[in-house]
């Protein structure tokens, strides 16, 4: 049982040093973008609040996953346990937030620029 907690504790210290990085360049990569149009303002918000929480929620838990005392300290495992709240709210959010979007999308024609 010791192995799965430890292969699980070095996931999550991986994906807390890899999804910010993703993350960040996915959301360049959205702002860059010149044809199509830019995220709304609230998903970009959410995007920076999954920046902030799953890191600090993945690299916490992992550590405390490899180390029984860290998920001893009473303050540390209420850090983790509200960054982990907060990234599931952010990524339930952020999928309500791109379905608004696209379903919005959806329902708006084109706009067409050319007077005649």
């Amino acid at each position: 049982m010791d192995i799965f907690i430890t292969i699980g504790a070095i996931l999550l210290l991986l994906v807390g040093a890899i999804y910010p990085i993703m993350a960040i360049l996915g959301l360049m990569a959205r702002l860059n973008r010149k044809p199509g149009p830019l995220p709304a303002p609230a998903q970009v918000m959410v995007r920076m609040l999954l920046i902030a929480t799953v890191p600090l929620a993945a690299i916490l838990g992992g550590f405390a996953g490899l180390n029984s005392a860290v998920w001893g300290s009473n303050v540390l495992r209420l850090v983790i346990l509200i960054a982990a709240a907060a990234s599931v709210i952010g990524f339930a959010a952020l999928g309500l937030l791109i379905r608004a979007d696209s379903s919005r999308a959806v329902e708006e024609p084109p706009l067409d620029n050319h007077q005649s």
